[in-house]
């Protein structure tokens, strides 16, 4: 018994200290992640750079005051499912926007510590209208980093396009994952006959936004042939619906205590680093590892054959007014600056992914082979750290995609 006692003791020795070894060999920015806010204003000042310490909330009080043609945004996305109208919508199988608002402002986020005022066209995609009156070249569909989370309009991936005279509309909507991207073609795609579709798949995400969609009996509905709901003649049903998640959205704004950003993010800094101390009590690192790498249970966590068919669909909607289809697939930051993390359950899909689209005829633009060779890839994500990709990063984007434009 007492053997057995030593063994156990010795055991649980070993387990901890190769957790706590692992836990020291992740890269200094993932360790820098317990404060993410802090480290973004000591990157600012270093380089003397303005920054906005207020939070979203306080930043669109102040703008709204300004500007009446700022609103809220809506996406078709799992943190808007709580809403009340989102929840009507479904019980009443009523419509339920992609995005919004409509032929208004909304703020970007400030992940280089600095806001955003976006365009949004008549439809409430990140567009100006007038890019509806052109021969329309390609549509990007995906989640924000189609979208160009951060950054101006003409700054994101369709804005760069566009500026060398390639018609392109940005149909990105953040937060969202592939079923969403499937609808949204199928209900403007048509329309606009483009000659390029660029899916935008982003390796962090859009498997986990998946499993929301999918319970989502609206939007598996895509997959049947010729299902849409009419999208395009249905605006005035959707702006009363944005009217009423507009003023939803401005409640919960003037009843959120108004913490300024560093107040708010020293609260997460808190949070986070008891999240680490409590990474290393339940030994999440070794556990990823074995999950991960070693087990493969993300083919139990994600629903990949459901994720093939909607890519192979895409495809075929495309392929009906002739049209290219291109599946683009983005890296996420933590491919390169973190270790041992949940995130490893998608990225050490990444083979296997682009191996079966292949089998299937689905032109792949993988932006690793791209990114992995970049000397410098901080230079692409705002302050040299952790976010989505600074406006340097969607013009390589660009670039990259505009070689394989027809």
């Amino acid at each position: 018994m007492r053997l057995l006692k030593i063994f156990f003791l010795y055991f649980v020795l070993i387990i901890y200290s190769l957790e706590i070894l692992l836990f020291l060999s992740i890269p200094n920015e993932q360790k820098s992640m317990i404060k993410i806010h802090e480290e973004r204003i000591k990157i600012a000042k270093q380089n003397n750079l303005k920054i906005d310490l207020r939070s979203p909330d306080q930043f669109y009080l102040a703008q709204k005051k300004k500007n009446k043609n700022l609103d809220p945004k809506f996406l078709y996305a799992k943190p808007f499912s709580t809403f009340e109208v989102f929840k009507d919508a479904k019980k009443n199988n009523t419509l339920i926007p992609f995005r919004g608002p409509i032929n208004k402002l909304s703020i970007s986020c400030a992940e280089d510590l600095t806001y955003n005022l976006y365009n949004n066209d008549k439809y409430g995609f990140k567009n100006s209208n007038k890019i509806y009156e052109k021969k329309i070249n390609s549509i990007l569909l995906g989640d924000s980093y189609a979208e160009g989370l951060c950054v101006f309009n003409d700054e994101d991936i369709a804005g760069n396009l566009n500026r060398e005279n390639i018609a392109t509309v940005n149909f990105g909507v953040t937060g969202t994952g592939p079923l969403i991207s499937l609808a949204i073609l199928k209900e403007f795609g048509e329309h606009l006959n483009p000659k390029n579709t660029f899916y935008l798949y982003f390796e962090g995400n859009d498997l986990d936004d998946l499993n929301f969609e999918k319970k989502e009996e609206n939007l598996i509905k895509y997959l049947k042939p010729n299902f849409k709901e009419n999208y395009i003649n249905r605006y005035d049903e959707i702006e009363l619906f944005l009217e009423i998640a507009k003023k939803e959205s401005e409640n919960k704004i003037k009843n959120i205590k108004n913490l300024d950003a560093s107040q708010i993010d020293q609260k997460s800094s808190i949070e986070n680093f008891k999240s680490h101390f409590k990474d290393i009590i339940e030994i999440n690192n070794l556990k990823n590892i074995i999950r991960f790498s070693i087990l493969r249970q993300q083919k139990q966590t994600y629903d990949l054959n459901l994720f093939y068919s909607i890519i192979e669909k895409m495809n075929y909607e495309t392929k009906k007014w002739n049209g290219n289809y291109f599946f683009v697939y983005v890296p996420t930051w933590s491919r390169y600056f973190t270790k041992y993390t949940s995130e490893d359950a998608t990225i050490k899909l990444k083979e296997e992914i682009i191996k079966k689209l292949v089998d299937k005829k689905i032109k792949i633009i993988d932006l690793t082979e791209y990114f992995d060779n970049s000397e410098d890839i901080k230079k692409y994500f705002p302050l040299g750290y952790i976010g989505h990709y600074n406006a340097r990063g969607y013009s390589k984007i660009a670039e990259i995609i505009k070689e394989n434009i027809n």
